[in-house]
């Protein structure tokens, strides 16, 4: 069926369109469109209750991807995406569920039989499985966790003393562990008879105590004779990590040295616990991106997962009172200026000009040292080497929006006087935020407080205080002159 530009498709056509068809959403207008498709069977006149209509919404959300049918049932309501999910199979509802934020998991789990919840967790892989049981209340962990397979529940029991930011918490037990001495019949015949495996692309040789003892990648393993020892052909300089490791730590070192899996180990035995693929960094990466940018928006980064609006203003109110406060002072600096702003009002004109931009590049310089310290890019010990590279910068910045805004004043007010207080004003205001928004977070993690919770508010409003102070109080030394 072929549809004239911005025609509207019938619901028919949407069943239709998305029905038996495994495909990929390639922008929101297509999840907005397979959101219509599922609500329409939703709300039809006979509703699920007929048999018909059943069949047909589950065979269209079983020809749909786990995360696009996860960004569709984000647009549904609460009650809409509830009735979908309970028409997914168990291995359908792990894969949705390994897609969706933490505030939907748990609501769509909250409800769940205990039966249907341990198939599900059968269904996960071990760390996310490990998540969805932490989020249970305590008395039913047990109970549920009785009704996995065993060893499944084990995989799952092994990772709960690990919180969920740290190797541990985002390791998977599904890996392949051959003994060193095995040989190479004897290791393919392991990794063929392992059924949770997430990572395929190696094996992990272990010694008699279980240790690590090296990696043996699966091409080079099918290239030699059954008969060769796994020791020969393993490779022992292994990177690993220990499970207390912050995540953020460890996507730096899959980034630092290209890995697509990293071992995790027991200290100090070396014991292999369990093994990080490349598609955990991924949401690793989103996660504290968001988390760094939201902190130094002055928010918190588990407002993304928030619906109540109580709640959000709570985590938001202490980040806005304080700067609340600390902008008191720039009030108390035009108060002591008053004359100086009576006698020359369009200096007022300019004042939030220069403070604006001045805050602007103070931000800018903290989002690029906050990245840079949460990368690995930028050490403390090199501190003056990234003060250094900052300044270089807002020199630039600084003379160019200086003698710019300069230039209109002095053509605005029709004295080049002012325009010379203008330009200094705005180039000291707009060098000394560049170099107040490389320090403070610097600062606050060699103290070591986030740098990301107090770059934002507090830089956006030291800038205020400090960009007016300089432009007034010049304003004011030179005012024979302006008069």
């Amino acid at each position: 069926m072929t549809l004239e530009p911005g025609a509207p498709e019938q619901p028919e056509a949407l069943r239709t369109r998305f029905l038996n068809r495994r495909m990929v959403m390639s922008d929101r207008e297509e999840v907005e469109k397979l959101a219509a498709a599922i609500r329409e069977l939703l709300t039809a006149p006979a509703g699920l209750g007929d048999q018909s209509s059943r069949e047909e919404l589950q065979n269209l959300l079983r020809g749909q991807y786990p995360a696009d049918l996860a960004d569709a049932m984000r647009l549904l309501s609460d009650t809409e995406d509830e009735e979908v999910f309970k028409l997914l199979d168990a291995a359908e509802a792990a894969e949705v569920i390994d897609e969706v934020d933490a505030a939907t998991e748990a609501r769509l789990l909250r409800d769940t039989p205990p039966d249907r919840l341990a198939r599900i967790l059968e269904n996960l892989p071990s760390d996310e499985g490990a998540d969805v049981v932490g989020g249970l209340d305590p008395p039913a962990v047990d109970a549920v966790l009785q009704l996995v397979e065993p060893g499944a529940a084990a995989r799952i029991r092994a990772l709960l003393p690990y919180p969920g930011d740290t190797a541990g918490g985002i390791m998977s037990t599904g890996f392949v562990a051959v003994p060193e001495s095995a040989t190479q019949a004897q290791a393919l015949d392991l990794f063929r008879a392992s059924t949770t495996a997430d990572d395929l692309f190696f094996l992990y040789a272990v010694d008699d105590s279980g240790a690590l003892a090296g990696t043996l990648d699966l091409r080079r393993l099918v290239t030699v004779n059954p008969e060769t020892p796994i020791r020969d052909i393993t490779r022992r300089d292994v990177i690993s990590i220990n499970p207390e490791m912050d995540q953020e730590q460890v996507a730096n070192i899959f980034a630092r040295y290209d890995l697509t899996a990293l071992p995790v180990v027991e200290a100090p035995s070396g014991k292999l616990l369990g093994v990080i693929t490349a598609d955990d960094v991924i949401d690793v990466l989103q996660e504290e991106s968001a988390e760094d940018l939201m902190a130094i928006a002055g928010s918190d980064a588990e407002e993304l997962e928030k619906r109540t609006p109580a709640r959000v203003a709570i985590l938001r109110l202490p980040w806005i009172m304080t700067t609340m406060f600390v902008e008191l002072f720039a009030g108390l600096v035009i108060h002591i200026f008053h004359t100086t702003l009576t006698r020359i009002i369009l200096l007022a004109s300019f004042m939030p000009i220069i403070s604006a931009i001045s805050g602007n590049t103070g931000l800018q310089s903290a989002t690029i040292i906050v990245r840079g310290l949460s990368t690995g890019d930028i050490q403390i010990a090199n501190w003056r080497h990234a003060v250094k590279r900052q300044l270089g910068t807002t020199l630039i910045l600084g003379a160019a929006c200086g003698l710019t805004l300069g230039a209109i004043g002095a053509f605005w007010y029709h004295k080049w006087s002012f325009g010379v207080v203008v330009a200094v004003g705005m180039f000291a205001a707009v060098n000394i935020a560049g170099v107040v928004g490389t320090i403070v977070p610097l600062t606050s993690k060699r103290l070591g407080f986030d740098p990301a919770l107090t770059a934002g508010p507090f830089e956006t409003a030291f800038q205020d205080v400090v960009g007016i102070s300089i432009f007034l109080g010049l304003a004011t030394m030179m005012l024979r002159w302006l008069q």
